[in-house]
């Protein structure tokens, strides 16, 4: 893990009173542009949409915390997506032993980060089960060296053909696993963790569930993760919490274990968006997936600009990829619930897919408003003026997100990471449309897949390798 440099909050904050100053100062100087209505509320779609997003699932979580208690403090109840003490046995003020569990992970090429995974693991090595996806270093040599459990088959199976193979290796025994990618880290009570892992899993394999999430949260390193911090705290501290037990696991979760080895036998075993199609499938047969706040991992995000935008890529590929081949298992969650319904269609599907190409044409007015302003400020009528270019609109979506932003801040971001993420809240409108760019990628990627068989991008998921064997089966 990179240090935090002292002085990093200076940058984001002179970004956001530069900002602040250029918006003030182009609107005053903007004259002779038409101002339309229309052209407003399409250029602010996606302040609106996420605005009324985020109040609906405030709703929501809130109808999920009525009558929590039972063993819950009702600081500790706000973290979770269900009634949890209602689910759990009479006795569940009494802590009871985690039954045998095990963690388990496939490993690739780990050598140069192998002793902070050893490290962050050493507590749990007993626990711990690995399966090398093929490795061409000395990661398992080293590994067994040092007395950690890691099988090799020399065969490069990807993640979820990995994790169905340590299904079978696993001593019949154990009925729970935790899956991990190695790059995490599970904090403790004094590291934002407000439970330990033990009691995370005895309450989890009383629950009946089928899987459930702990929060994940974004180390602390530089400018992008700041940004990449405050949208995990949205998605898991707003996102998750209001689904009840209709959550979507993640890449670290707890499992039944014959949960997991039903979702893998009808898995794709496709890296892309493989968790999201676990959830579709465990839903569709009637499971539940739950959310708990209460345990915390942190992860790295992607260091660099390159390969952020290569994540989110893989990430919106594998989304229009799953949704598209899984959407009778769409159909029938939405059947269950209104609001799995209004979650998995309207969300994902309307507002995620469906309208992209309106949020296209969003991104663009709100990108010729921030000209016209620039123009307004600096060019002297360099910018041709109109409707279109008019200042204000830029100003509008802006102002609405930072007070959306503020919001979300206060109510949903846990106190240890609300400084760390404060500095790029009114910088967050600019993220999301920046966001409109990979995921336009990757939706293209999976339309040129389908028809030519080739990407237009080539995103970090799967090498050339991958895909001849991928086409192959």
């Amino acid at each position: 893990m990179k240090p935090l440099r002292a002085w990093s909050p200076l940058a984001p904050l002179a970004v956001c009173v530069l900002l602040a100053g250029w918006i003030v100062l182009s609107v005053a100087n903007a004259r002779g542009a038409g101002f339309s209505i229309f052209v407003l509320a399409v250029a602010n779609l996606i302040v609106f949409t996420d605005a009324l997003d985020f109040a609906l699932r405030l709703y929501m979580r809130r109808r999920h915390r009525i009558g929590a208690g039972g063993i819950l403090e009702s600081r500790q109840s706000g973290r979770i997506s269900i009634n949890l003490a209602a689910i759990l046995p009479p006795d569940a003020r009494r802590l009871v032993p985690a039954a045998p569990f095990a963690i388990i992970a496939s490993i690739y090429n780990l050598e140069d980060r192998l002793e902070e995974f050893m490290e962050a693991f050493e507590p749990y090595r007993h626990r711990v089960w690995l399966l090398s996806d093929g490795s061409t270093d000395n990661t398992v040599l080293l590994l067994r060296q040092a007395g950690w459990r890691c099988f090799d088959e020399g065969v490069n199976r990807r993640k979820p053909g990995a994790v169905r193979r340590l299904l079978e290796l696993l001593p019949k025994h154990i009925e729970t696993v935790m899956v991990i990618d190695p790059d995490i880290r599970i904090r403790g009570l004094d590291e934002g963790s407000s439970i330990d892992l033990e009691q995370f899993v005895s309450e989890f394999q009383r629950s009946g569930a089928a899987a459930a999430c702990p929060r994940i949260m974004i180390e602390p390193d530089g400018f992008l993760a700041r940004f990449q911090a405050f949208e995990y705290a949205l998605a898991c501290g707003v996102g998750r919490e209001s689904l009840a037990d209709f959550s979507v696991t993640s890449g670290v979760s707890f499992y039944r274990r014959s949960a997991l080895a039903r979702a893998l036998d009808e898995h794709s075993l496709s890296v892309y968006a493989e968790d999201l199609e676990n959830a579709l499938i465990l839903l569709s047969h009637g499971e539940r997936i739950y959310y708990d706040g209460r345990l915390v991992v942190s992860t790295e995000g992607p260091g660099s600009l390159p390969r952020w935008f290569s994540q989110r890529v893989g990430w919106y590929h594998g989304l229009i990829k799953v949704y598209v081949e899984r959407f009778s298992e769409v159909r029938r969650i939405s059947r269950r619930s209104p609001f799995a319904a209004y979650n998995y269609l309207i969300y994902i599907g309307g507002l995620g897919l469906g309208i992209h190409l309106v949020k296209i044409v969003s991104a663009v007015l709100l990108l010729l408003s921030f000209l016209g302003g620039l123009d307004a400020l600096l060019l002297d009528n360099f910018v041709p003026r109109g409707t279109l270019g008019n200042p204000e609109y830029f100003a509008a979506a802006i102002a609405s997100y930072l007070a959306l932003g503020v919001i979300a801040l206060f109510t949903r971001v846990s106190g240890e990471e609300r400084a760390y993420t404060a500095p790029i809240v009114p910088l967050y409108l600019c993220y999301t449309l920046i966001h409109i760019v990979p995921m336009t990628v990757g939706f293209v990627n999976f339309f040129a897949l389908r028809l030519f068989r080739r990407r237009v991008y080539q995103d970090h998921y799967e090498t050339s390798a991958d895909l001849g064997i991928a086409r192959q089966k």
